[in-house]
């Protein structure tokens, strides 16, 4: 079954009033939530995932296990039950069958009375808009210049104080409308007239934040789901307070990151609030050998992409394992 089809049938048998309800009731269900964490696969032949998600993650009381780039069905609901929400993080590429098959899931689960958290960040943001319109190219995108650049956000529809996502701690979030705090590196965004020419995407989320890229665009900068905990952020606020990489050549720094107090403490608050988030549901590893094995702690790490990240963790691929 393709992930469109898989899409549509979830969401035929399931109940978007029952998931927004249950977003405004749900304690808090453990204390120590598992974030699992969508790999990459890597021009070396392997699979990795840059250690800033990671320690963004642990940053707010958090953990993080590995989500295998092609992790077979049965691995994946597994792993889904044993984890507490999904991070989709920013790369390349077009969304795996393990990255739809986790959205299905993700809505089923919250439609069905499990408050599951899935967040998206850059190509994140980029994957929840194709799995949500079923359009599996870059026709649903449209192509931005905003590769390494910071930028002002502008927050629509009063969502500093009536969002789920903004509202979590609007004091920290204000400075990102006036001040240059959120660091992007994408040439690919969805404009928010192409967005709000698109039903499918329309009737299921909420736009929260614009930026406009060097040229003008006005794009979708930050989007939350109306009815599920299910966000989604164009921006990078895992590598303001992680990523310090200088250029070889002229010792420069390679990206145009804004290392402020008030840059790292937006990036803190958007930890806090999906983690925060990940706390409202009760799946735990069947046993702590498992989970211990799981985690991240004892991952080997290597500085082989740097400059672009100052540290990646490093997997083999599931069909060489």
């Amino acid at each position: 079954m393709g992930f469109g089809l898989a899409l549509m049938v979830v969401l035929s048998s399931t109940s978007p009033t029952k998931g927004a309800s249950t977003a405004q009731t749900s304690p808090v269900l453990t204390t120590n939530p598992i974030i699992g964490i969508h790999a990459h696969e890597s021009l070396f032949h392997d699979e990795f995932i840059a250690s800033s998600y990671v320690k963004w993650v642990e940053s707010a009381g958090g953990r993080a296990v590995r989500i295998p780039y092609d992790a077979p069905k049965e691995q994946l609901l597994e792993l889904l039950s044993s984890i507490n929400g999904i991070l989709f993080p920013g790369g390349y590429g077009d969304p795996t069958e393990s990255a739809a098959f986790m959205y299905n899931y993700a809505i089923s689960q919250n439609a069905n009375g499990t408050y599951f958290p899935l967040w998206g960040t850059c190509l994140g943001l980029e994957w929840l808009v194709k799995l949500t319109s079923q359009v599996n190219d870059t026709s649903i995108l449209d192509h931005v210049d905003a590769r390494n650049v910071t930028s002002t956000l502008t927050f629509l529809d009063n969502a500093l104080d009536t969002s789920r996502l903004f509202g979590f701690n609007r004091v920290t979030f204000a400075p990102l409308e006036t001040k240059a705090l959120s660091f992007n590196y994408h040439q690919w965004a969805i404009t928010l007239d192409h967005f709000m020419a698109t039903p499918t995407l329309r009737s299921f989320y909420r736009v929260l934040a614009t930026s406009v890229d060097r040229k003008g665009a006005v794009y979708v900068a930050a989007l939350e789901a109306t009815a599920y905990p299910i966000y989604g952020i164009q921006f990078h606020p895992e590598k303001t307070p992680y990523e310090f990489g200088l250029n070889k050549h002229d010792r420069r720094p390679h990206y145009a990151i804004d290392h402020s107090y008030e840059a790292i403490v937006a990036s803190q608050a958007f930890a806090h609030f999906f983690i925060h988030e990940a706390k409202k549901n009760a799946h735990a590893f069947p046993s702590i050998a498992g989970e211990s094995q799981a985690l991240l702690y004892n991952t080997p790490s290597s500085n082989r992409s740097y400059p672009s990240y100052e540290e990646v963790l490093v997997f083999s691929s599931q069909n060489q394992s």
